[in-house]
């Protein structure tokens, strides 16, 4: 995602393109995973994509994301069960 200008542009996004738009940055920083349409969980620092058994990362920077995505999508962040 590349954004550049040199005035002032209001824009509207809701909550749900903003959770995109976070998704879409951590899977840039992921190179570009392929999550088949599945949800993506934390547990701690650890990210995983649909259940355990998926770890895609243990930075902490990403779990951050990811829970942020996650409360603007569905009210709540998804933990492992």
């Amino acid at each position: 995602m590349k954004i550049k200008g040199t005035q002032e542009v209001e824009i509207e996004i809701d909550k749900n393109q903003l959770a995109y738009a976070i998704m879409f940055v951590v899977e840039e920083k992921l190179r570009g995973i392929d999550d088949a349409g599945c949800d993506w969980m934390t547990e701690g620092n650890r990210t995983y994509i649909s259940d355990s058994h998926w770890l895609v990362s243990e930075n902490s920077e990403i779990a951050i994301l990811v829970n942020a995505a996650n409360i603007l999508k569905y009210g709540a962040k998804l933990n492992l069960p």
